[in-house]
């Protein structure tokens, strides 16, 4: 086999759907026209209360904002100065003008200087910082603020990720320089996918945490599959945690191939419903014990340790239950006692 035979060999679409993919139900058609076919797509059922949801969504927004109002404070600040540059560069003299002949060189390099920073810092605030605010407040078709305003806050949401940095192309083994091997054989679904879909990753964090290196929030998808299940197109069980790739010619410009789809969720019952249960009892008896400031300070604590640097593991697990018995006996509660009266604190996240 010559090079290039080789070379369109390992480009050539996959027609067979891989295990332990099926072809997708046709009532997702609608949802599905909405993605792209060069992308892998991931979604769950987000069970965590709707107050949580607001807790975390609060920080992008605060971030973001203050972001936006130094962004608009540094235009408004230095624009009129690069203005006076470009003047001066017009033929034009002004207090930014350079005039070589009656400065030192000290002087000179010294405004050279400080102009090139200038220049260097303002460069990587719009360039760098800037799309932050623009892709969270104003990127069509979805963005987070968008798609809070059309759906809100909810005990259950649909949330789908998107791959990032890596494609439907590359989990069917059709890439240029890949094993081939297409499906559960591939190092993308053992690597990306597997992990992705972990049942005690998905309840210990709300979808919104769920982004990272390899994976994005699909803002349109998520409020287009909002709205299907509000009209009671689609039920909640068929997205409950599933995965999605596009088989089939990529590069053509009509449909040649067909959506798969992966159904991992747990057919024995849904842990997400269970760990919410658990969760909701928890802050229930603190409320009626009057310390409902204690269930959100061991949010915080939750929270902070599943983010750490090196991921949330048994380890970090011990630590985090080992560090809430100390939070709780500070506040004057037994926590052995407490723990027993709800049943245990197992299935809850970080427990």
């Amino acid at each position: 086999m010559t090079p290039k035979a080789k070379q369109r060999a390992v480009k050539a679409p996959k027609t067979s759907i891989p295990e332990p993919f099926i072809a997708a139900p046709s009532e997702l058609a609608d949802l599905l026209s909405t993605f792209s076919r060069d992308t892998v797509y991931i979604a769950h059922i987000d069970t965590h209360p709707a107050w949580f949801k607001k807790r975390i969504f609060s920080v992008p927004v605060i971030l973001n904002f203050t972001i936006s109002l130094i962004l608009l404070w540094r235009a408004w600040y230095i624009l009129p100065h690069y203005w006076a540059i470009v003047q001066s560069v017009l033929g034009n003299p002004n207090e930014t003008t350079i005039y070589w002949v009656d400065s030192t060189w000290g002087h000179l390099l010294w405004r050279v200087f400080k102009r090139m920073l200038s220049f260097l810092v303002d460069f990587l605030l719009f360039r760098i910082v800037g799309p932050w605010p623009w892709s969270f407040f104003l990127e069509m078709p979805g963005n987070p603020m968008w798609w809070r305003f059309k759906i809100g806050f909810r005990d259950e949401e649909v949330y789908i990720r998107q791959s990032r940095g890596w494609g439907a192309e590359d989990l069917l083994g059709a890439a240029e320089g890949s094993t081939g091997k297409a499906g559960a054989e591939s190092p993308f679904f053992k690597t990306r996918i597997l992990p992705a879909v972990d049942g005690q990753r998905i309840r210990e964090k709300t979808g919104y945490l769920l982004m990272d290196t390899d994976f994005d929030l699909d803002f349109y998808g998520m409020i287009a599959a909002t709205q299907l299940l509000d009209r009671k197109t689609i039920t909640s069980s068929i997205l409950r945690r599933a995965v999605f790739v596009y088989v089939g010619d990529l590069t053509s410009p009509i449909e040649n191939g067909q959506w798969a789809m992966w159904d991992c969720a747990d057919p024995e019952g849904d842990p997400d419903t269970e760990a919410r249960n658990k969760l909701l009892q928890f802050k229930d008896r603190l409320t009626a014990m009057g310390k409902e400031s204690l269930f959100f300070k061991w949010v915080e604590l939750i929270q902070y340790e599943s983010n750490a640097p090196g991921g949330f593991t048994q380890e970090k697990q011990a630590e985090a239950a080992e560090k809430t018995k100390k939070m709780f006996e500070a506040e004057g509660v037994d926590w052995e006692a407490f723990s027993a009266f709800i049943g245990g604190a197992g299935g809850m996240p970080g427990m």
